[in-house]
């Protein structure tokens, strides 16, 4: 079964790099359950390929609107992304807010993502839809409606406690690098 969408020219993502994706998060998540598992002593990498394709196969259900395509671009301590969704006339309930954001638009996102000691921390640099820059005070308030019923610690603001014993998260040049 293909999916909707397509990553960047000369990228491509399949269902079988979102499965690669989904065994190494498997990995991490038993050795966090395993007793005699050191602490660091496990690392993974993660590919721009695998994390475009999981959000393409894994999350769908997930996310109010249909990803058309989507770049991934990883670089020492900066991931972004450049995506382009499609909104249903009825993606969000509200038919004020779906009026406003129906359609098929490019989201662009980019920020620093440091991991260590077993702590994140993401600093939001960029978010811009159809290249118009989105002003700090709508993603909070975005955030508020859409991400905290379901993740109510997310604070852009605050360091985090990395999932499932991570020690370390490191991005590099087209990959991730995860230390558990």
């Amino acid at each position: 079964m293909a999916a909707k969408g397509s990553a960047s020219p000369g990228k491509a993502f399949s269902e079988k790099s979102a499965q690669s994706l989904q065994a190494k998060i498997d990995a991490i998540k038993k050795a966090a359950r395993t007793p005699g598992h050191k602490r660091g002593s496990s690392r993974v990498e993660l590919s721009e390929q695998e994390l475009e394709s999981y959000v393409v196969y894994s999350l769908k259900e997930d996310i109010p609107a249909q990803i058309d395509s989507i770049d991934v671009q990883l670089v020492p301590d900066t991931v972004g992304s450049e995506t382009q969704i499609t909104f249903t006339s009825n993606a969000t309930g509200s038919p004020v807010v779906d009026t406003l954001v129906g359609g098929t638009h490019n989201l662009s996102l980019k920020g620093k993502l440091t991991g260590h000691d077993g702590r994140g921390k993401f600093d939001l640099q960029q978010v811009q839809v159809d290249g118009i820059p989105v002003p700090n005070v709508l993603i909070q308030a975005l955030l508020k409606k859409y991400v905290k019923p379901k993740y109510p610690e997310v604070d852009l603001n605050e360091p985090f406690d990395l999932p499932w014993e991570i020690q370390e998260l490191t991005v590099g040049t087209g990959k991730a690098t995860v230390v558990y």
